[in-house]
């Protein structure tokens, strides 16, 4: 599993496609601009993979929307895309951090070791888009509220 914050949430996203790796975390992903003389971002190498996008309504350092533009572009090539929005939260994740520590923790021993993820995972996971890649983080969130 690939997990990075801001550059390396997007660096994870590239490199998703290595043989290695089955899972992506990307924590308020760093991605670029969009630009018509520029192509997009890739997201091809995420087929096969499961990912988690985690960001911050308020992010004024990576722009949110990037990364539900992305995520919205994967998820139709690969099911197993979602994304989490921790509202009125910045970069640094910081307001919410131990609701965002839970997610990813429950999604990386999820894809690592098998283990059941909760509730709120699953859904992400099995909600069509728009749904799946707008779900809010819940204040108290922990995988024991499975």
């Amino acid at each position: 599993c690939l997990a990075g914050t801001g550059m390396g949430g997007r660096a994870g996203l590239r490199a998703g496609g290595h043989e290695a790796v089955n899972s992506v975390l990307a924590l308020a992903p760093w991605l670029p601009e969009e630009d018509v003389a520029a192509p997009p971002e890739p997201v091809k190498q995420l087929v096969g993979r499961q990912v988690l996008i985690v960001h911050g309504t308020n992010d004024e350092r990576t722009d949110p929307e990037l990364s539900f533009r992305l995520a919205a572009r994967a998820k139709k090539a690969n099911r197993d895309v979602c994304r989490f929005e921790v509202h009125t939260d910045g970069h640094g994740l910081s307001q919410y951090r131990d609701e965002v520590l839970a997610l990813a923790e429950d999604f990386v021993m999820g894809a690592l070791f098998g283990r059941a993820v909760s509730r709120p995972v699953r859904d992400a996971f099995a909600a069509p888009p728009p749904l799946g890649l707008r779900m809010p983080l819940a204040a108290g969130f922990s995988p024991s509220r499975r």
